[in-house]
């Protein structure tokens, strides 16, 4: 099971790529986290960055303490894909409690996963839809304001 990250990421935080090395965080602009990874500078999309923790290609250890930390609540993604009908429930609510709108949720292929879901959004009084014709395992949500 994928650890949800709440927390912001800063400067001395680590992002591990499993099987393939250590990045360290050294700076951020409104768009981009700038790290060191094998001896090189590099960069990344902050939104690419947080796509790939959600889905668990990349984990997460803090450099300093989260006693100060804000918590990331906006482009957040929740991988139910592979996660047991028992538990998706539960695991929908809290990550529907906790982020800010739009937001997407990868349900795989699952017809009894996709209904369970699709019926939780609708208790929150929010719309989805799936993200396209070619990835009907992820769903869009949003608040019904932003469809009309």
């Amino acid at each position: 099971m994928i650890e949800f990250i709440e927390y912001n990421l800063r400067p001395g935080d680590a992002l591990i790529v499993p099987g393939h090395g250590v990045g360290v965080l050294t700076r951020q602009t409104r768009k981009y986290w700038y790290y060191f990874f094998k001896e090189a500078p590099c960069k990344v999309r902050k939104e690419k960055a947080w796509s790939h923790i959600d889905r668990g290609k990349l984990k997460v250890v803090f450099g300093s303490s989260l006693k100060r930390r804000r918590k990331n609540r906006k482009g957040r993604i929740l991988d139910l894909h592979g996660c047991p009908h028992e538990e998706v429930e539960e695991r929908t609510k809290k990550f529907l409690n906790f982020i800010e709108l739009p937001c997407k949720i990868i349900t795989g292929n699952s017809s009894k996963m996709k209904v369970k879901v699709r019926s939780i959004i609708y208790e929150y009084g929010w719309r989805c839809w799936e993200e396209s014709e070619h990835n009907q395992g992820l769903l869009v949500v949003v608040e019904n304001s932003e469809i009309d």
